[in-house]
């Protein structure tokens, strides 16, 4: 174990200098005494929401081992107590080891699911290393963003905690006139987990019906189908897209805990969900209505977003109640997280 982490944390050689860390909070003299600093890729989307919605100070970094130095001299300076890895970007483990070194206390968060560690041997090797960096004393806290895996690793004998993201806060944005007919949003990556062409094709048996994605998959029997591809766009951007369609699916067949659900409700847009997350799961009528246990069955899911459409009031304002009541028990489990 110990020497496949090594091999796993070895660091490629150096090629380009990588763009400096970007901060969230304009410079290290604007943070709090004692304050939680969370680190995060740039280019890992989810990730980045999730770790922009504990409403912490954000630093962005793909290579977090090149800028260990003025990263860990900012912290010290600024008096900061505790750095909260999120996701796991290149050159975690160096920083890390570096935070414990300077004094900091040290957390990470993942934000994968058993599923993936199964079926992607990359997320699975980033869990180990964690895993064996937390046994060692390098990382204070392991927390994992999905329900239910807290209890499983603390079969396994690791001590690990339940940390969910937080409701994210949406800006402001003017509407945006996508024409006429149904416009449904199907804004996931298409690879296998994402389900995005099973969604497509519940798309097809919505009458009048558009799709919305960031990438069309490549799929050639999908041609027929009117599909709007955006691109990989700013999030800001994105939300407006996301904000303005009449419904967007997320019917994925494995989670976490999904953000693109809760933006979707916090925009007052009613989204489609499968069972693979924690989401609403305590208020049954509202989890029936905006979930399908069918995710691989595109009638399944049309007929689900069928129903979902019609009692789309109901389901928006349910979900506004649950959520509001959801990130105060996600707050209280942030801050126990990151408290020293």
């Amino acid at each position: 174990m110990r020497s496949r982490v090594r091999r796993l944390l070895t660091r490629p050689a150096a090629q380009a200098r990588p763009a400096p860390p970007v901060l969230s909070f304009g410079g290290w003299d604007q943070l709090e005494p004692g304050a939680a600093v969370t680190f995060c890729h740039p280019e890992w989307r989810g990730v980045r929401s999730a770790t922009y919605s504990w409403q912490a100070p954000v630093v962005e970094s793909a290579d977090l081992a090149t800028w260990a130095p003025p990263l860990i001299e900012g912290l010290r300076a600024a008096g900061a107590a505790t750095v909260v890895v999120s996701g796991f970007p290149p050159g975690s483990a160096d920083f890390l080891q570096a935070a414990t070194a300077a004094g900091l206390a040290t957390r990470v968060v993942l934000h994968s699911s058993m599923t993936q560690h199964g079926a992607e041997a990359g997320e699975a090797e980033i869990a180990e290393a964690v895993l064996a960096l937390a046994e060692s004393g390098v990382v204070g806290r392991v927390g994992f963003a999905k329900e239910g895996l807290q209890e499983a690793f603390a079969a396994l004998g690791y001590d690990v905690a339940y940390v969910p993201n937080r409701i994210p806060r949406l800006p402001d944005t003017p509407p945006l006139d996508l024409g006429p007919g149904l416009h449904v949003g199907v804004f996931a990556e298409p690879f296998w987990r994402k389900n995005v062409v099973t969604q497509l094709g519940a798309v097809a048996l919505l009458e009048g019906a558009t799709a919305h994605v960031m990438i069309e998959p490549d799929v050639a029997y999908l041609a027929a189908l009117p599909v709007v591809a955006h691109g990989t766009l700013p999030w800001e951007a994105f939300i407006r897209v996301q904000s303005n369609v009449d419904l967007n699916l997320y019917v994925t067949l494995s989670e976490c805990q999904p953000l693109t659900p809760v933006e979707s409700y916090a925009a007052g847009v009613p989204c489609l969900m499968s069972r693979t997350s924690a989401l609403f799961r305590d208020d049954r009528a509202l989890w029936e209505l905006t979930s399908v246990d069918e995710a691989d069955n595109p009638r399944a899911i049309a007929a689900a977003a069928e129903r979902l459409l019609t009692h789309r009031n109901d389901a928006v304002q349910r979900a506004t109640a649950w959520m509001e009541h959801f990130d105060g028990l996600a707050t209280e489990r942030w801050a126990a997280f990151v408290t020293p």
